[in-house]
């Protein structure tokens, strides 16, 4: 091998693996990405398919207490940015989730707060977590496309 720097098969038996890793992790988080910006054109749809149900979409804020039959939280309305407690019957909401919902709002006997929104089970209409907005958004920028509001 007369012209072939001693280093060279070293850099290659080094460096072939370290890009093939490098490729395979861009590959997974580009993945990731796509699911999790589907996951969000799934969430928009669906919000706008049970609207005339009553369905709103908001996010966790904090989830400050996790009980044996439910969640504790705060919540931010997406469609006006008001914040409000919320108890989650039956589930415990991952802080941050978006969560479409239909709900009602009523007395919080244990805080004494008059409007804390109320959610069984079954009026969680789906949920993502707080990076698919993100996800779709950049999504729609690697393809040349303007993000609508959501």
């Amino acid at each position: 091998m007369n012209g072939v720097p001693p280093h060279l098969p070293v850099l290659l038996l080094v460096g072939a693996p370290v890009l093939i890793a490098v490729l395979v992790s861009a590959r997974r988080r580009r993945r990731e990405r796509e699911a999790l910006a589907a996951k969000w054109a799934w969430l928009v749809r669906e919000r706008e398919a049970r609207r005339s149900a009553g369905a709103r979409l908001l996010q966790v804020v904090n989830v400050y207490q996790r009980a044996r039959r439910g969640s504790k939280a705060s919540i931010r309305w997406c469609d006006g940015g008001a914040v409000q407690d919320a108890w989650f019957n039956g589930w415990h909401v991952p802080p941050g989730a978006f969560v479409p919902v239909t709900g009602n709002v009523g007395w919080g006997p244990h805080n004494g707060i008059r409007n804390v929104l109320y959610v069984e089970p079954a009026q969680v209409h789906g949920w993502v977590p707080a990076s698919a907005p993100d996800a779709w958004r950049r999504q729609q920028e690697d393809l040349g496309l303007a993000p609508q509001q959501w």
